[in-house]
Order: C-alpha cells, then structure tokens, then sequence
C-alpha cells in the first residue's frame, strides 16, 4: 500500500531526508569506507550543499546533523570531509566535479553512465573537435581539453600554462573552461598535486581516459532511461522537491522534464502535482510503498517518531 497522500506533511518529509542523507547519530558516516556507501546509495551529492537546492551533502553525512559549516578549519568533520572528497575520486571510485548547477558534485559509478548518456558527448576522444566547430565549446575549453589530450593528467599550475592561460589576468577564463569541460564530462579530477605556491592544486585528465567503461555503458542507455533513472534516484533522497526547483537542478528542457516526470507519475514512481505546505509551488513527490520492506522499516520508524 502507498504512504497516503496527507502523510507528506514536511515533518514527515524531513524524517525521511535526515534518514536518506545520514544525517542522524546512528547513520553517520565514520569512516571512508562508509563515505563511498553512502554516496552509492544516494546516486548524487553535493559536497556542502547549495542555497535553494535539495540534496545530500557528504558534509552532513559526516556530521550526521544539519550543521553550518565552521568558519575555521581546526573541525575534525571538516577535515574528513575535504579530506574524503580528495582521496574515493583519486582512486576512481566516485565522480567528483562540477556537474549539477555547477556545482561540486559527487556521483556513484552505477549512475555516471546515465549522467554521460545526457552529456554533448560520442564517447570518442577527438569529438571535441566538432563541438567547437559547431560553436559549442569556448576556443579556452578547447584550449584546455587538448592540452590534456596531449599532454596526460596535469596540476592545474601546469594545465594553466600549456593551455596558453597563464598569469592573474587569464584567471577567470581558466576556471570557466574548467567548469565547462567539467559540466559537459570532458574532464574530470583525479588527484591532488602538491606543485604550486600552496602545495595543493587538483590534477586533472579526460574523463575517457578515466572512465572509459562509463561511456560504453552510456552508449547502449537511451534519453528517456537516463532521465528517468536519474531523477527517481534523486526523488529516493529527497522524498519531495518543487517542480520548477528540480527541473533547474538538472537543467532538462520543458519538453523533456514534462515527458520524464509524466512517465514516472504513470509507473506509480512520483506523485506529479502535489501542494505541501512549507514547500513552494506544486511538487514532485516520491511514492513510498510501504510493503517494500526498505522503505516499511524507515516508515515504522519514522511513524513512530511523531506520535
């Protein structure tokens, strides 16, 4: 049977994000090896989260509460946090980079290929070429990703210099071509390089090089299973979300966000038009089923809570 629909008052909706995220003493991430659970079984991440958007964030999970990030960095969840988010993509074992909105994110293995399968990309190293032909990439993220292509994985002290963007004044377009590539999932960071002033600058290298099994994986995923994988992964976390504030985050045309939600509501995934108050605007909501015995053992729980 499903949660009934005046069940999803936003205490309730609450209960089960603090559970979905770890942010409760019992669930909190103590260790690495709980890190890269934790982000496999969200799907996507935020590392510290962002203002006006829904999500997990690996910082809470660590805190295991809603917590303000320290001003200072003498905070041993702090250091854990920028420490983890370094060390699980260094070893491939999650994506980390500007994707959503972005934004620094962190993303499972088992959905980067649905993630892929929506990028500009053919899964083939030379395919830049005819996104920049076709006036789709900046001539300085091209710039960037060739000398990548070339050159291997590089510090960005490096990459800066052989991508012709050296000095204060080529600062801005850097960085822009790097949250370019990085968005398009051209490029990807895969290590920490102590070589600059500040003995610590991310080492980047094409995001084929590093996940080649990604893109073949992607090659046999259509838009609309993508999309759907994607966005019910994301509604498992955050259990209701406002339309237009989804939509945004993943940054889908209307057309496609209007067909991908119209398909989830049919399957009984999402309840599609929802008013909840505490929540802006119509709402997208997760359908909890309560015999499937994951989500009846959160809703006994969380049940139990309010009375």
């Amino acid at each position: 049977m499903d949660q009934p629909r005046d069940a999803y008052t936003l205490a309730y909706i609450q209960k089960m994000r603090d559970h979905a995220y770890r942010r409760t003493s019992l669930r909190r991430v103590r260790s690495e090896e709980q890190a890269l659970q934790f982000i496999d079984e969200v799907g996507m991440a935020y590392l510290f989260g962002e203002k006006g958007v829904e999500m997990p964030t690996l910082w809470g999970a660590i805190c295991g509460k809603a917590r303000p990030v320290p001003k200072h960095h003498d905070d041993d969840d702090l250091g854990r946090t920028w420490r983890w988010k370094d060390t699980l993509p260094a070893r491939g074992e999650v994506f980390y980079g500007k994707l959503l909105r972005k934004k620094p994110t962190l993303v499972s293995l088992d959905l980067l290929p649905g993630f892929y399968a929506l990028s500009p990309n053919y899964g083939e190293l030379d395919d830049y070429l005819e996104q920049y032909q076709d006036g789709l990439m900046s001539v300085e993220a091209r710039n960037v990703y060739r000398a990548l292509l070339e050159g291997g994985a590089m510090a960005t002290s490096r990459l800066r210099q052989a991508a012709g963007l050296p000095g204060k004044e080529n600062a801005r377009r850097f960085d822009r071509a790097l949250t370019e590539l990085q968005t398009q999932l051209k490029i990807v960071k895969v290590g920490i390089s102590d070589a600059n002033r500040w003995g610590y600058a991310y080492v980047y290298d094409l995001f084929l090089r590093r996940f080649p099994e990604i893109a073949q994986t992607a090659r046999g995923i259509s838009e609309d299973q993508a999309m759907e994988t994607l966005l019910g992964r994301y509604m498992s976390s955050v259990i209701a979300v406002p339309r237009k504030a989804a939509q945004r985050l993943f940054g889908w045309d209307d057309w496609n966000w209007e067909r991908v939600v119209g398909r989830l509501g049919e399957k009984r995934v999402l309840y599609t038009d929802m008013r909840i108050e505490g929540l802006r605007g119509p709402c997208i909501v997760k359908i909890i089923d309560c015999h499937h015995e994951h989500d009846l053992k959160k809703g006994i729980e969380l049940w139990k809570s309010r009375y």
